[in-house]
């Protein structure tokens, strides 16, 4: 593969473009299943609502404004879960690790259900997102995506076909759902090869904890991966909290090698974030090899949190190590002046390497970005 000459450091402001919220609306977004008149999306959310009753004192039909950050959500579980113990005398770790799954399946099933509503309507943004990809060289790229949708995978399959190949953790398994069992089956792909690495996991992974391989899945099948993070027996444990009696699928679908029951993997929006199970580990290395390699990083909707704190360490730790420092190019929104939260986050991170009129951009993704973009990386014919 050719050398990475930019890497694109993507955060929830990316995914913006192609109709997805931002973190901070999420929970509005995943509540919009209550106006549903039946479906697993409906279960779980009221499922979940009654863990919100329950465990920070709401009503089961409060708005998204009254819950919880999903931080503090993901936090007291993850925290209680993790280590053993109840979060008090109605949840103890194994139904709250229930919790956190089907809270992750919500989350999942949103995603795929608002890309596929803004793929159907091509709005602004839409088009912006078009024009980004129609403009970089992904195959002397590299994309370092802090996200878990699979924005970027649909636009390269779009472009390319559904027979590329992604590199994640460097030893991701391309596999595919076959119709008649249910093991998933290992695919060999020939087509263009990306460098896409999800520091956060991604809801199209499958993860083996036997043989510890990782499967991943074509966007389109998502909802398929989803559909993994509950097993029957937790499907009847909501069914039994919340009164419901439709029949909802539950994970099935096993290891090729191993035969054992794949899972999702992806780390949550909680502060104690788990990311030392080996997929995590390979992603982190992979990145850091880019990041190390690329001449320029191009920073898109991502507004550097405090939360991402590890991931902070990881740029800082390899800006300050290299014997020639990256060029910095960042593309936000939020108003183009130095009153923007996110130019100050990273002025103050980076220092003299961000520069207002040098190498910010606060519109978003504008046709000067793309004429910048291209400039740095022009696509080879």
């Amino acid at each position: 593969m050719p050398n990475v000459e930019v890497a694109y450091i993507l955060g929830a402001g990316f995914s913006k473009y192609a109709g997805l919220p931002l973190q901070s609306q999420f929970t509005e977004e995943l509540l919009r299943a209550r106006q549903y008149e039946e479906g697993p999306s409906k279960a779980l959310v009221e499922f979940l609502s009654g863990f919100i009753y329950e465990v920070f004192d709401h009503s089961k039909k409060a708005e998204a404004k009254y819950w919880p950050a999903l931080e503090d959500i993901f936090t007291c579980i993850d925290l209680s879960a993790n280590t053993g113990h109840h979060l008090g005398v109605k949840y103890p770790p194994s139904l709250l690790r229930t919790v956190r799954r089907a809270l992750i399946a919500r989350i999942t099933r949103m995603l795929y259900q608002r890309y596929a509503q803004s793929r159907k309507d091509e709005d602004t943004n839409w088009g912006r997102l078009q024009r980004f990809f129609a403009t970089i060289d992904p195959h002397r790229s590299a994309f370092v995506n802090l996200n878990w949708d699979t924005v970027v995978e649909a636009q390269l399959e779009a472009k390319y076909g559904q027979n590329v190949n992604f590199t994640y953790t460097g030893d991701a398994i391309a596999a595919v759902f076959p119709d008649n069992r249910d093991t998933v089956s290992m695919q060999k792909r020939s087509g263009h090869t990306f460098r896409l690495i999800k520091v956060h996991g991604s809801v199209n992974w499958l993860y083996c904890d036997n043989c510890r391989r990782l499967f991943w899945f074509p966007s389109e099948d998502v909802i398929k991966v989803g559909e993994q993070a509950l097993t029957s027996v937790e499907w009847e444990v909501i069914k039994e909290a919340t009164g419901r009696t439709e029949r909802y699928r539950g994970a099935k679908w096993k290891c090729p090698v191993c035969n054992v029951l794949l899972g999702g993997r992806i780390a949550t929006f909680s502060f104690r974030k788990a990311l030392d199970f080996p997929m995590f580990q390979k992603s982190w290395f992979h990145a850091e090899r880019v990041l190390r390699q690329a001449k320029t990083w191009v920073f898109i909707g991502y507004s550097l949190p405090a939360a991402d704190y590890e991931f902070k360490y990881l740029l800082k730790r390899i800006q300050l190590s290299r014997q020639v420092q990256p060029d910095f190019l960042l593309v936000a929104d939020g108003g183009a002046d130095t009153s923007n939260p996110t130019y100050r986050n990273y002025q103050g991170f980076f220092g003299r390497g961000i520069q207002l009129s040098a190498n910010c951009y606060l519109d978003g993704i504008t046709w000067k970005v793309i004429a910048r973009l291209k400039a740095l990386c022009p696509p080879e014919t």
